[in-house]
């Protein structure tokens, strides 16, 4: 029997999927109602690159984000982090940026990749899971559901009065009668 078997497990696990999804659709709604509130937003395409950083430069204008100068390749970019992720990087470093979906004046377009920061940034992508789980969880109450086999019948033999038949006087045999013949066969 699986532990999803038990209604108690499998109640914890539904009740936990449904939250997730619940964070996930809290995290996006968010998101889409920050990006309906800012006017000079505008979508971007995702994508995760890896590049070296050419020089770390202060924004003066933003409390939040900082210049970073990157260089991929022969192209040069200047990306948009935000001021902790920013102080942690040093000239001729290499590190891996994921690019935000969308871009706007107030925070930062550009981060350092981390599983956290995928997660944040596409919260979609925990609906995967999410769905498997269900599947599982659905499957595991259908199962558990499931008519159950009929019990295995054992009888118990009471073997006392058979082992007293040992000590039994022998049964007379009977003799055989012989054979009757019919009363149409006589003549």
């Amino acid at each position: 029997m699986s532990a999803l078997s038990r209604p108690a497990l499998r109640w914890t696990a539904l009740v936990g999927v449904w939250v997730l999804v619940g964070a996930v659709l809290w995290i996006t709604l968010v998101q889409v109602f920050l990006l309906a509130l800012n006017p000079f937003c505008h979508l971007q395409r995702p994508g995760v690159s890896r590049l070296e950083v050419v020089s770390v430069d202060r924004n003066a204008d933003s409390q939040i984000t900082d210049f970073v100068t990157a260089k991929q390749g022969e192209d040069t970019r200047v990306l948009t982090l935000s001021k902790a992720e920013a102080s942690e990087l040093h000239e001729n470093d290499e590190v891996w940026i994921l690019d935000a979906w969308y871009a706007d004046g107030l925070r930062p377009t550009h981060y350092r990749l981390t599983p956290l920061r995928v997660l944040l940034e596409y919260p979609a992508l925990l609906l995967l899971p999410a769905a498997w789980a269900l599947w599982r969880l659905r499957k595991a109450r259908q199962r558990a559901e499931a008519a159950p086999l009929p019990p295995i019948r054992r009888t118990f033999t009471d073997d006392f009065h058979l082992r007293a038949q040992r000590f039994a006087k022998p049964e007379p045999e009977k003799k055989e009668d012989p054979p009757r013949m019919n009363t149409d066969e006589r003549e």
